[in-house]
């Protein structure tokens, strides 16, 4: 009995060992997820905060100055429409 017992709780360490290992995978999986997932959450909001956001008021006097300008005869009629169509497209 003395020489094979050793065997046996041999092959019941390295069972549970097995099954640890398990465990271990599912959790080091799980926390890859949690950290590719909060990665792109932190991606996501430094986008958002990167873009410029305007109001309408200062469009209208983006475009407001544009027109001044146009008035005064500082641009033609070809580098106005230019910059119209700039803030158009950019605060539209």
């Amino acid at each position: 009995m003395g020489p094979h017992r050793g065997h046996e709780a041999a092959a019941g360490g390295a069972t549970a060992a097995g099954s640890m290992g398990f465990w271990w995978l599912a959790v080091g999986i799980i926390l890859l997820v949690v950290l590719v997932g909060l990665s792109l959450v932190y991606v996501s909001r430094i986008r958002a905060s990167g873009t410029e956001t305007t109001t309408p008021k200062e469009a209208d006097s983006a475009m407001e100055d544009l027109r001044k300008q146009y008035a005064r005869g500082e641009i033609d009629d070809e580098e106005f429409a230019n910059r119209a169509t700039t803030l158009n497209l950019e605060w539209g």
